[in-house]
């Protein structure tokens, strides 16, 4: 037995470890890149690591049920979706479960500010209800935005780094990624979000006070979607959206990310 409680349900049981990423969905990854082994980036080292990283807080019951059942969803859109590198202007059709990829993406958001003692890590505790599927209304705060990412070229003084010896001109979005994104607008200030990167498919959780005026949540998301190319709002009253891969550049989201940079 453990005095530590599981950060999903407030338990005292045993506790297990929980992957940062889940392993059937790396496994998926592998496998798409042709790769040999899997590398994970942990930004708290500022390395890569052979190992992946692993959490100890997370409950017997939650690990192997709830969460379970988001990541088989999760492998399940993969196979579908995100396997696939788009071209730029090429359009996708996305069907999608809207509370279940919204509960799988802060789950992997949590993760990850636990991980590395974010910023962020004060809005998670609340939507644990949400994220076990407990309590939609609970999640109602946090909006859920997708744009897809296209394949750029590395520009020739980046081309220099030893890191990067062998690389391609071309750099596709081939990686899973998550982290934090920093949208500002000018005269008013910044808003950080949850970024979470599968492949060329790119979600991002901007957060409200629960009690905050709608108002406020209106303007945002109207200049987050003036400013950002391509990007879509999700709603959960739909099963479908049509997008244009033609929001971000992959090296520039990528480079940006290992830079320790914000880019939007």
């Amino acid at each position: 037995m453990t005095d530590r409680q599981c950060a999903y349900c407030g338990s005292s049981g045993p506790l297990t470890r929980e992957h940062l990423w889940p392993s059937s969905l790396h496994r998926r990854l592998v496998e798409a890149n042709k790769a040999s082994k899997g590398l994970f980036w942990l930004r708290r080292a500022n390395a890569e690591i052979e190992g992946e990283a692993k959490l100890r807080d997370v409950c017997q019951e939650c690990n192997n049920g709830v969460l379970s059942q988001l990541d088989a969803y999760i492998c399940e859109l993969f196979d579908l979706y995100f396997i696939h590198i788009h071209q730029r202007h090429a359009t996708v059709r996305f069907e999608y479960d809207y509370h279940r990829l919204k509960r799988w993406l802060l789950k992997m958001s949590f993760n990850s500010a636990r991980m590395h003692g974010s910023r962020d890590l004060f809005v998670y505790p609340d939507l644990a209800p949400y994220i076990r599927g407990q309590s939609l209304s609970v999640g109602r705060s946090v909006q859920l935005y997708i744009q897809l990412s296209y394949p750029g070229k590395i520009p020739r003084e980046h081309l220099a780094d030893p890191e990067l010896v062998g690389a391609p001109i071309i750099w596709e979005p081939q990686d899973n990624r998550v982290g934090l994104v920093a949208f500002s607008v000018e005269g008013v200030g910044r808003k950080v979000l949850r970024a979470v990167h599968l492949r060329s498919f790119s979600f991002f959780l901007a957060f409200f006070d629960p009690k905050g005026k709608s108002a406020v949540v209106r303007d945002f998301s109207k200049t987050f979607l003036e400013q950002m190319s391509a990007m879509v709002l999700l709603s959960a009253s739909r099963t479908y959206v049509d997008l244009v891969c033609d929001g971000a550049d992959a090296w520039q989201s990528f480079y940006g990310s290992r830079e320790n940079s914000f880019v939007s």
